[in-house]
């Protein structure tokens, strides 16, 4: 399989090799920080996949599947982009900063 520059499709391997990390002396904590960064991950697609149709509406008036799919971000959609994930990140993870 190649890709769109036919070059050799990567393949990644489906499952993860070795036991998983513990950071926390509770297990029960780690799978509830993967579980919350897990569903941030996802929020974060999603936000984006809105912002994209958001912004096909804006220019074209109207939204194609496709058209979704090949929307490229300019570098100043992916700053705004960055700055939103940076912010949300901070706000889910607050629990987690140093009080100064």
């Amino acid at each position: 399989m190649t890709n769109a520059s036919n070059e050799p499709a990567v393949h990644l391997p489906r499952t993860t090799k070795g036991k998983r990390p513990h950071f926390f002396d509770d297990p029960s904590l780690d799978q509830m920080m993967t579980f919350l960064l897990e569903l941030a991950a996802e929020v974060s697609v999603l936000r984006a996949r809105q912002d994209t149709i958001e912004r096909l509406m804006d220019e074209q008036g109207s939204v194609t599947r496709a058209a979704i799919e090949h929307y490229s971000p300019s570098p100043e959609v992916l700053a705004d982009r960055t700055a939103w994930n940076a912010g949300f990140l901070q706000r889910v993870l607050r629990i987690h900063t140093v009080e100064k």
